[in-house]
């Protein structure tokens, strides 16, 4: 009665019974963490107001005058690689979601109430490339087209966003893997190009131009 034990005998009154519970030590484990350091990696949105960045292997977006914050990911796995889409409508980032990389986009729901991510309340995450080996390091040419990332760690790929399909600019036969995030690319201003950093050899490094749709390889 009342969240307390009783026994009763026919025609007594009843005893409340002495209940002893013996626990351990009370102690919270939570934690407020303010993010106030360890910033790994971060990217600018094109329209210069935001930023996003990457801490203690989560997703952060905050206006550039650290008024605002918005935490973008919430999960025990590792997101790196973050960067916002040339319209500035998402926020892209690789995951190690079921033991591989993805990369994943994060928009808003409210996009015409809520122009800036920091100052969102809605937003939702969905896959963007994901299949049975890694995918990693996403990288938009400028007019928002295509997606270079590493695939499988030893493969350079252009997607085209809208219909999937795959050029493979490198393969295992000119990478090496040495650890996640290890080469490096980049897009001409035409989104026609990537430069890329070629290590054929440990002990040399050289410089690729190579043509997006896999034409043309120039060192």
């Amino acid at each position: 009665y009342d969240g307390e034990l009783y026994t009763m005998r026919e025609g007594g009154q009843p005893q409340k019974v002495n209940v002893i519970i013996r626990t351990q030590e009370k102690n919270n484990a939570d934690k407020f963490i303010s993010i106030n350091g360890g910033v790994r990696e971060m990217a600018i949105s094109p329209n210069g107001k935001e930023i996003a960045f990457v801490a203690r292997g989560e997703v952060f977006v905050t206006s550039v005058d650290g008024s605002l914050t918005k935490r973008i990911t919430n999960t025990p796995e590792a997101e790196r690689f973050v960067t916002f889409s040339p319209d500035g409508k998402s926020v892209v980032y690789a995951a190690e979601r079921d033991g591989k990389w993805s990369i994943f986009k994060t928009t808003r729901q409210r996009e015409a109430q809520e122009p800036f991510f920091f100052a969102s309340t809605l937003i939702s995450e969905e896959p963007m490339i994901s299949g049975e080996v890694d995918a990693y390091m996403p990288n938009f040419s400028p007019d928002g087209k295509k997606i270079a990332y590493i695939k499988d760690r030893r493969n350079l790929v252009v997607r085209d966003v809208a219909s999937g399909a795959e050029t493979v600019l490198l393969n295992q036969d000119d990478l090496f893997h040495m650890s996640d995030g290890d080469k490096y690319f980049t897009w001409s201003p035409d989104s026609k190009w990537l430069l890329v950093d070629w290590s054929k050899l440990l002990n040399n490094s050289e410089v690729l131009l190579m043509a997006a749709d896999g034409s043309q390889r120039i060192n």
